[in-house]
């Protein structure tokens, strides 16, 4: 199995997943959209088919202000897997992912069951997954990371399996992000505005610990050894060329 094929596995898995842990959030009949941003016609979009069916454009509007401005907690779990689903298999053109999983710490996400916080951690490690090979570009998985930073205080499982990849993509973003890094030390760029890492009360909380964590492994000396202890083992001969490059980033990122 070829790793597209491995990631549509997974994300299928972990989709199929959350519509089983939340199937027991059923929908209101009214969902109580703010009178002065929704009208009748916003809530009718909501009821007109099967929570699987809803598309991205019947979704956009509630997923943008759901708990600020559209409805409770229950609310936002049932419409959960759907929307989870969209995000990580097609995309919204409207909400930014950030603004998905930001909704998620509004909503005290660290405080759900373990069921629930287990099920979308796996969806998220799918997205994850799919985001890094997507292409080589910082627009394909930037936005997924940090929308994984505000939910998570600890990013260990998704860095691990950054590292640990074979996909010549996943390892080729690695350098680029690493080149990120070093333009957000020189001041020539900031961290993406939703972590609000100027601010200390920014749109979903505090600062997070995500971005000080990534810092640490990127520039930590391990790292750099368990890359080059790859060396001559990856499947492909454009994997060992990310390698090699990304060893060079991160070595000059190292103080």
């Amino acid at each position: 199995m070829d790793h597209a094929e491995e990631s549509g596995r997974m994300l299928r898995k972990a989709v199929a997943a959350l519509y089983e842990v939340f199937a027991g959030y059923p929908l209101r009949d009214w969902t109580e959209p703010c009178p002065h941003c929704h009208t009748a016609e916003d809530e009718r979009v909501l009821h007109r088919a099967p929570l699987r069916e809803l598309t991205d454009e019947d979704l956009q509007q509630y997923t943008a202000d759901s708990l600020m401005l559209w409805g409770e907690l229950a609310d936002l779990k049932h419409f959960l897997p759907r929307i989870l689903e969209i995000v990580a298999a097609e995309g919204f053109d409207f909400p930014d992912v950030e603004v998905v999983y930001g909704h998620l710490a509004y909503g005290s996400f660290a405080t759900w069951p373990a069921s629930e916080r287990a099920a979308v951690r796996n969806l998220a490690l799918a997205h994850w997954r799919t985001a890094l090979a997507e292409g080589a570009y910082l627009v394909h998985f930037e936005p997924v990371l940090t929308g994984i930073m505000l939910i998570e205080d600890d990013l260990t499982t998704y860095l691990e399996y950054w590292e640990r990849s074979n996909d010549a993509i996943t390892l080729a973003n690695l350098a680029e992000y690493g080149r990120e890094i070093r333009r957000i030390h020189a001041g020539e760029r900031s961290w993406n505005a939703y972590l609000a890492v100027e601010q200390r009360d920014g749109p979903f909380g505090a600062v997070r610990p995500g971005p000080r964590q990534v810092v640490d492994w990127l520039t930590g000396p391990d790292l750099a050894v368990r890359l080059a202890a790859r060396r001559g083992t990856l499947t492909s001969p454009q994997a060992e060329v990310a390698l090699e490059e990304a060893l060079r980033v991160i070595f000059d990122l190292r103080p």
